[in-house]
């Protein structure tokens, strides 16, 4: 169950890292020559390293999970328009990616309430 924990944490922090980079890409609107940048999707660090789960019982299905390494790590992305003074940066797209981390951040937020709620009524009896 703490894996669960562990990966909702690192999904978290994911999402804060994405929404400074989007703060970052609005902050730079009007800088010549800026180009907006964005994380790699979350899953695509999720497909780059994978563990194993532990299987506690026989009748269990053996299966791999995965966790956030290298989730991280910037790169461009490209945008909507490129202005005369080189600047790429779209704000409809920067406040589009906004909500859906907000959206995102939601979720994962909500899940993992859940499963804390689940957890304690289990320890509870």
């Amino acid at each position: 169950m703490t894996d669960l924990f562990a990966l909702a944490d690192r999904r978290l922090d994911w999402l804060s890292t994405r929404q400074a980079t989007i703060a970052e890409n609005v902050a730079n609107a009007n800088a010549p020559g800026y180009r907006p940048r964005d994380l790699r999707a979350f899953t695509e660090a999720l497909d780059s390293l994978s563990a194993r789960l532990a299987r506690t019982h026989v009748a269990h299905l053996s299966t791999g999970a995965r966790d956030d390494a290298g989730g991280l790590r910037r790169f461009s992305a490209p945008g909507w328009e490129t202005l005369v003074s080189g600047n790429a940066v779209a704000l409809e797209q920067e406040l589009m990616r906004a909500a859906d981390t907000n959206r995102a951040a939601a979720v994962t937020t909500t899940a993992l309430r859940s499963f804390h709620r689940m957890t304690m009524s289990n320890v509870r009896g």
